[in-house]
């Protein structure tokens, strides 16, 4: 099933890059399955089976990854219509909007060639009316559906491919007042499931627990992490602890074994095993069920009942062949799974700790030395297995390498499974008041412990190190390195596979070597920030400046422009707000000197009273910005005009005109994305960060 599943993936990486459409994969998918047809029945053509099986199921992906883009296809028209919108999870609220997952429809107008209805995320203006929607509500609203679009700067999170991964169409926001009411829609099963969830949400708020316990505690047990701080998901992930938070096989493996000694096996009769497996399968269904059937609980059950079918048909389950096989269903039913960061790491982390556990396990000395002994040297294992099987994907989504997260997961995993077992017990018991109340008190003593263990761990020393920068390249050939060395432990080709590894690891160390040492010279980098302006003046890694309007940084400011500071690895950039000047910046009145170029800055009107014409290779009007382009460019003579994302959005408009009618380009960056300017170049073109 391995060598069927690792093509089917290829196909769908493939197709995702290229614009061949569906059928074509699908007629280059039959021709191949004939061939394989063709080796199954005649002898002389044996070998043509295994090339047209691994041939077939490449070009099967290519056909359920165009198919399934074809549904995400279009696009809202993003002009002003009627809509309904049916509330798909309860609003979350924010610090300035209510968020919420609708299945959104348009009611009026052509939509022949664009989007008619689709899966949106809503933003209604802060109002108690908002708050109180629950699944299943219904409102109407007339107003402007956006298309999901990334801000075009550099290393930011990729928000348009996360919602497509999650099937989000796109975003509308809607003001006080801007919306009515309109009953209640059927509910879905899906709807129903997540209705349940929130129940036990609410139970959670009112079981008298600890501040910071039901956060964590609904994240860990029902997947609901609506309400974890920004705090709270950084030291769980910088210490090796993030997957707890993440619902998904962990917890249904604690769920698995709890049953498994619950119902042992004492019986071999194929009627027992199969009543006992069914029992397991329907009790992790229901309990997936409570926790809102979301992707990645859905995984995680799949691939347990295909384990429990494969005990009920007396094969081995607990091998790649039955991983293999869940990943094939799973990815022909939604391929856009093998981007998500959950199915890969979930996927990854099985398939090391199936392979490597008991090599591992093997070598730290197995059952030699006690119960207690082995208990802790299957953690170890385990956690040290599934670390480096998950290791290329660290590298690359999250840049940070938890140190201590051996000495984590020995605490963090008993106490999930702890606190999976009294949760489901408070389920049960919470109407009886003594017993409910004594469960709740356990419960929130070990939520705590765990929440105190983790934020001491995070405190030792070096508990995380931040990695050099790994594009996609580096990372799948530090991939290929842990899966050569796999083959070369298993006992595949040994010669072959340790020389096949080493090329892997050096043509990776290569990769980020050449990234983290590539030099553009002196730049100026303007990122896209509707908050603040933020210009980035580069000489080197160890010598920059950030320029803004704003007195001292601040964490939406940070947000935007972390991520290629810490990609880069730049040394903290030197704050400019107002006036400044050294050897190589100086900062007069909002213009910019900086390695033989200049930049205006102009926030305001009062650009007319600076005496002298000033010629610019950059005009960058801001926020607060007045004055008409044919005044302005007599003043500032400029190569290029750039406007802020803060500058107004009628303001931009009224620019943009301006300019056109002067002959003088112009730049919305709110549009464009982020720009670079290199000073080295006679014109300093721009270049753009977004493609």
């Amino acid at each position: 099933m391995l060598r069927l599943a690792v093509p089917l993936m290829a196909g769908i990486a493939v197709a995702s890059f290229c614009d061949v459409a569906a059928d074509g994969w699908a007629l280059l998918f039959w021709a191949f399955l004939l061939l394989m047809v063709a080796g199954l029945f005649v002898e002389r053509l044996r070998l043509l089976f295994g090339v047209g099986a691994l041939s077939a199921m490449f070009f099967m992906g290519g056909v359920v990854q165009q198919k399934d883009a074809a549904t995400m296809a279009p696009q809202w028209d993003e002009t002003k219509g009627n809509y309904s919108a049916v509330f798909l999870e309860t609003p979350r609220m924010g610090d300035k909007s209510v968020k919420a997952l609708v299945m959104l429809t348009r009611e009026d107008g052509d939509t022949l060639a664009s989007r008619s209805s689709g899966v949106a995320y809503l933003y209604f203006a802060n109002c108690v009316a908002a708050e109180n929607f629950r699944i299943g509500g219904r409102v109407v609203f007339t107003g402007k559906v956006r298309n999901p679009e990334n801000n075009g700067n550099p290393a930011e999170f990729d928000n348009k491919r996360y919602l497509y991964n999650k099937g989000v169409t796109g975003t509308a926001y809607l003001p006080v007042g801007g919306w009515n009411e309109a009953g209640e829609a059927p509910m879905t099963l899906r709807m129903r499931a997540l209705a349940l969830r929130e129940k036990v949400v609410r139970l959670y708020a009112h079981m008298g627990f600890d501040e910071d316990v039901p956060p964590v505690l609904s994240a860990l047990t029902i997947g609901d992490k609506s309400e974890l701080s920004r705090e709270v998901k950084e030291t769980f992930s910088s210490v090796g602890a993030g997957h707890i938070l993440a619902l998904s096989g962990l917890h249904l493996g604690i769920f698995y074994m709890i049953l498994s000694v619950l119902l042992p096996v004492w019986r071999s009769r194929r009627l027992y095993v199969v009543l006992r497996e069914a029992a397991i399968v329907a009790v992790i269904w229901l309990f997936a069920f409570v926790a809102g059937l979301s992707p990645s609980i859905v995984r995680a059950a799949t691939l347990f009942t295909l384990f429990s079918v494969g005990r009920c048909i007396r094969r081995d389950s607990y091998s790649v062949n039955a991983l293999s096989f869940a990943a094939i269903a799973i990815l022909i039913v939604s391929p856009r799974s093998l981007f998500d960061v959950g199915f890969q790491l979930s996927f990854a982390s099985v398939f090391s700790i199936l392979i490597l556990y008991r090599p591992v396990r093997a070598l730290l000395g197995g059952d030699t030395y006690g119960a207690v002994y082995s208990y802790f040297a299957d953690i170890v294992a385990i956690s040290l297995v599934a670390q480096v099987g998950t290791l290329p994907f660290l590298c690359y989504y999250f840049g940070a390498f938890p140190t201590y997260f051996l000495l984590t997961n020995i605490v963090v995993v008993p106490l999930a499974f702890v606190i999976m077992a009294l949760a489901v017990l408070l389920w049960a018991t919470f109407a009886i008041p003594f017993l409910g109340d004594s469960v709740a008190w356990v419960l929130n003593g070990a939520v705590s412990l765990m929440n105190g263990a983790v934020g001491f761990i995070d405190g030792l020393p070096f508990s995380s190190l931040l990695l050099p920068y790994v594009d996609a390249v580096a990372a799948c050939g530090v991939a290929l390195f842990i899966l050569f060395v796999i083959c070369v432990i298993r006992g595949r080709c040994r010669a072959l596979f340790a020389l096949l590894a080493v090329v892997a690891l050096f043509a990776a160390f290569f990769r980020m070597w050449y990234l983290h040492n590539d030099s553009s010279g002196d730049y100026i980098l303007i990122y896209n920030s509707s908050k603040c302006p933020a210009v980035q003046l580069v000489v080197s890694r160890d010598c920059s400046y950030m320029l803004s309007t704003k007195e001292q940084r601040f964490a939406e400011l940070e947000y935007v422009t972390e991520p290629y500071l810490r990609r880069e690895s730049f040394a903290t950039p030197v704050w400019v707000h107002g006036d400044y000047a050294d050897s190589l910046l100086v900062v007069t009145e909002g213009l910019i000197k900086f390695r033989g170029r200049s930049m205006q800055l102009l926030q305001d009107g009062n650009w007319d009273e600076i005496a002298e014409p000033q010629q610019v290779d950059i005009l960058y009007l801001c926020k607060g910005f007045k004055g008409r382009m044919e005044s302005v460019l007599e003043k500032f003579p400029a190569g290029q005009v750039v406007m802020d994302a803060g500058l107004h959005y009628m303001s931009r408009q009224r620019v943009a005109r301006e300019c056109q009618a002067l002959g003088q380009s112009c730049i919305d960056i709110s549009q464009t994305g982020a720009l670079f300017f290199y000073c080295d170049e006679d014109s300093m073109p721009p270049h753009f960060c977004r493609k």
